[in-house]
């Protein structure tokens, strides 16, 4: 059985190897140029769940990204320049077009491969099951597809497609309700730990890349004031530096004028949240990675979610060959909506709630953090995430997160929720 894949990125890369292990061939359609730069794109994380999907691929491929990330030891929430929490951690930080580097060469050297680059998908024909893509020099092509993977992002014209000519196959995309923007600098510190990534509250993120390159992302709202969302001027760049300062004096000691004036050189960007009715639609369709499920980035599950699909997709193949897209629904779709209730919480904490909202969630945290200290639970979601859990006791289903999650909180949430009543905690943003 032939195999399209949509879109060139770690998920679709990873679900091209993962098909062609089991002896499928296997062609890959993407709009831009075969990449070249990996420093051009944004770290993220490979976790436990990340690292397990690569190395059912190959064990080689893993170590690679070992080698070229930096590991990741602690997490530190930082609001305001104070640390008030230091979280144990493991993974590897990496750039993410670093990872589909490392998968790009590894599905280009298998002879069951085949990739097309500058194809930009135009439309797809239900009935005949084909693809159209405009091609380098204006040209048009068709291509048979019996058994489509979608792999084309958060925003993906296939699911779009689906919607339009896919009876009973619904899709809610939601806006994270907040833009990113990011400045880099090359500055060496002895003060700053490249094994810590910090969290700055609400505000945004810092991490050093795999090439001693400093990243501070910062959240943009539509309410801001002109200096993060605008464009460069030595005004907006003073009050910048002014608000680094304010929210994380450390990195403010990272960055010099160049790279405050790097913060205006790219516009803000955002995304989606995304939750399907379902994975498989059309029946010789399957959605993955970001198209089936984005979530946004404060969740940290993005790339480790969409190479999760593709070895999910790899086993489903081998297991149900007469129907693997079915399996591949049947198994990652209660994940998939998991996901959903991981990326709204995360946006919840970013979008900073109503106070009493903000309080109750700071007793549910502490009264979690009591509850494993003293052996009642033996770990939160965010352990079998980002944590070691999951690599010493084993990568827990995301719907299973979920579960453990509702049963912790089952008792403490509502007491927490009465204790705000009780201290007449606003209900409502003032």
């Amino acid at each position: 059985m032939a195999y399209v894949v949509v879109g060139g990125g770690p998920a679709g890369l990873a679900a091209a190897a993962h098909l062609a292990k089991t002896g499928a061939k296997v062609s890959v359609y993407e709009g831009r140029p075969r990449p070249q730069n990996v420093f051009g794109s944004y770290p993220v994380v490979l976790n436990a769940r990340g690292f397990s999907s690569l190395e059912q691929l190959d064990q080689t491929v893993a170590d690679r990204a070992v080698e070229m990330g930096l590991q990741v030891k602690q997490l530190h929430v930082v609001p305001k320049n104070r640390t008030v929490a230091r979280v144990p951690t493991w993974g590897t930080g990496i750039m993410r077009d670093q990872v589909a580097q490392i998968l790009l060469e590894h599905a280009e050297a298998q002879p069951n491969i085949s990739f097309f680059w500058n194809h930009k998908l135009t439309a797809v024909d239900f009935e005949a099951h084909t693809c159209s893509f405009e091609a380098p020099g204006a040209s048009s092509v068709t291509v048979q597809a019996d058994r489509l993977v979608a792999a084309d992002g958060n925003k993906s014209k296939i699911r779009r497609l689906c919607q339009e000519h896919v009876a009973d196959f619904e899709c809610q995309a939601d806006p994270w309700g907040f833009q990113l923007r990011f400045m880099t600098s090359r500055s060496k510190s002895d003060q700053v730990d490249p094994s810590v990534h910090f969290v700055l509250g609400d505000k945004g993120y810092v991490c050093q890349q795999p090439n001693g390159v400093w990243s501070v992302s910062l959240r943009v709202l539509q309410s801001d004031d002109d200096f993060l969302k605008g464009s460069f001027s030595e005004s907006n760049a003073k009050r910048l530096k002014e608000y680094t300062e304010e929210h994380a004096k450390f990195a403010a000691d990272l960055l010099d004028e160049e790279a405050y004036k790097s913060f205006y050189d790219t516009p803000a960007f955002d995304g989606l949240v995304v939750k399907c009715s379902c994975l498989n639609p059309a029946g010789w369709i399957c959605l993955i990675g970001d198209a089936a499920h984005a979530v946004q980035p404060a969740t940290g599950e993005g790339i480790n979610s969409g190479l999760e699909d593709a070895a999910v997709l790899g086993a489903c193949v081998c297991e149900h060959p007469e129907d693997p897209f079915s399996a591949f629904d049947s198994r990652q779709r209660p994940n998939a909506h998991a996901l959903n209730v991981l990326a709204f919480q995360a946006r919840e904490k970013v979008l900073q709630p109503p106070p009493r909202q903000q309080a109750v969630n700071i007793m549910v945290t502490i009264g979690l953090g009591i509850a494993k200290k003293v052996g009642i639970i033996e770990g939160t979601n965010q352990d079998f995430m980002l944590g070691e859990k999951a690599r010493l006791v084993g990568v827990k289903p995301y719907s299973e997160l979920i579960d453990m999650e509702q049963r912790q909180t089952r008792v403490l949430r509502p007491i927490a929720q009465f204790l705000g009543k009780i201290f007449r905690i606003p209900k409502e943003k003032p």
